[in-house]
């Protein structure tokens, strides 16, 4: 396995020239998603190297912070949680992890929460960068779990959305599942958080001050606009099903909150 790792690492060092300096005033955040350690076709092996390609341009770049947008292994698995986490921990960039569907198997339950919060710690996150607050969160929650913990997280999230918006800080969300795939009224599936609040929930963010939401999950690269928010899903290290390269996003976003994401392929 690691020989194949080794070598990929060496190309990555080879083919992908360090980048200038980025403007300071510039929130610079690299966009990973479904690392998915085991995933892929080529199995566990393969996913780990192209998840370290992307480590190393992502420390060439040198990031703000790093958001790894749910599913980080297949299964949770002890050997897998540990290859990941020795990968992450290369990552020079302060890291935001957010739960996916493989980290916490659906229906939620007090189980699943333990053993992913005692994997990767807690499944929110609160982080003040350049002027945004980055939130990060358990989708999962948002369409199962014991009452007390959908309570909590739905707690957690409008106090910290009341808090960035009394302080007129915009809002970027991190979370795993997007609040839709292709339309806002599309019915319940797989991909998509329920029908019944989809709406509601994204005029709530979007007058709280929210204007970016970054996801993974769909495996598909995706741009989608409602209720002034933009929602972004990115390509990712393991197995992208519209054929799109592997690899992740890199998103500037300027003082007036305009920006750009472009793909750092593999």
């Amino acid at each position: 396995m690691y020989k194949t790792v080794f070598l990929c690492l060496f190309l990555a060092l080879s083919f992908f020239p360090a980048k200038a300096s980025l403007d300071s005033d510039t929130l610079v955040i690299a966009h990973m998603c479904d690392t998915q350690i085991g995933f892929g076709r080529g199995g566990i092996e393969d996913d780990l190297a192209n998840f370290y390609i992307a480590i190393d341009k992502v420390n060439r770049i040198k990031p703000d912070v790093v958001v790894i947008a749910g599913d980080m292994v297949n299964r949770m698995t002890p050997a897998s949680i540990e290859l990941f986490k020795q990968a992450a921990s290369n990552i020079e960039a302060p890291v935001v992890l957010t739960p996916g569907n493989h980290d916490i198997a659906e229906p939620v339950t007090e189980a699943g929460l333990t053993a992913y919060r005692d994997a990767f710690g807690s499944d929110y996150t609160v982080m003040n960068v350049k002027g945004r607050t980055l939130l990060a969160f358990n989708s999962m929650l948002m369409r199962s779990g014991p009452a007390e913990e959908v309570e909590a997280c739905e707690s957690w999230l409008d106090e910290k959305l009341a808090n960035a918006h009394a302080t007129g800080s915009p809002v970027i969300l991190v979370s795993h599942i997007p609040p839709f795939a292709k339309s806002v009224d599309e019915a319940d599936e797989y991909f998509n958080l329920p029908l019944a609040t989809r709406d509601a929930m994204l005029r709530t963010f979007a007058d709280r001050g929210v204007f970016l939401w970054l996801a993974g999950h769909t495996h598909v690269m995706s741009h989608n606009t409602h209720a002034g928010i933009d929602i972004l899903n990115a390509e990712n290290t393991s197995k992208n099903f519209d054929g799109r390269p592997k690899g992740f996003r890199l998103l500037r976003v300027a003082p007036d909150n305009s920006f750009t994401w472009e793909l750092i392929a593999n």
